[in-house]
């Protein structure tokens, strides 16, 4: 009778700890996004702040895991990278875009964004924030996870 609760108080022990969740990829950080198939809105470029007009397009960035494709939406086209990740680096390959003509704003931080996806190589994410940095650690744009409804 002994060694049968012994046994059941092990399984019972083994069944518990089974049923425990393994560790969150991105628990160090406090994270909760996942870096890749998320939609990521952009919020912050250069060091301003990034909102979307009404009508207009909402900047953001998808890195897609099964296609190692990065999908970039600006104000004004859409277009894609190549991407590898290393740790907490990532390079992106050479943008490509579609060419259409906005007004000169968009137009302006289009040019930016791409710029931020050419120069980026480490990023981070916090929480719900992923920042890009370039190789002298400075911050190059900041993006909010976004999840369908």
């Amino acid at each position: 009778m002994k060694k049968l609760a012994q046994s059941g108080l092990i399984f019972l022990m083994l069944s518990v700890s089974a049923c425990q969740s393994a560790p969150d990829a991105n628990a160090e950080s406090g994270s909760t996004a996942e870096l890749q198939n998320t939609l990521w809105k952009l919020t912050e470029l250069n060091g301003a702040s990034v909102s979307t007009a009404e009508g207009q397009r909402m900047a953001s960035l998808t890195l897609d895991s099964q296609a190692s494709q990065a999908r970039i939406v600006t104000a004004c086209n859409r277009g894609s990278a190549g991407f590898t990740l290393e740790g907490d680096s990532i390079k992106f390959a050479a943008a490509i875009s579609t060419k259409m003509m906005c007004p000169p704003e968009q137009m302006q931080q289009e040019t930016a964004f791409l710029k931020v996806i050419a120069d980026t190589v480490r990023y981070e994410i916090k929480g719900e924030t992923l920042e890009l940095y370039n190789s002298d650690k400075q911050l190059l744009a900041a993006f909010h996870s976004e999840y369908l409804k």
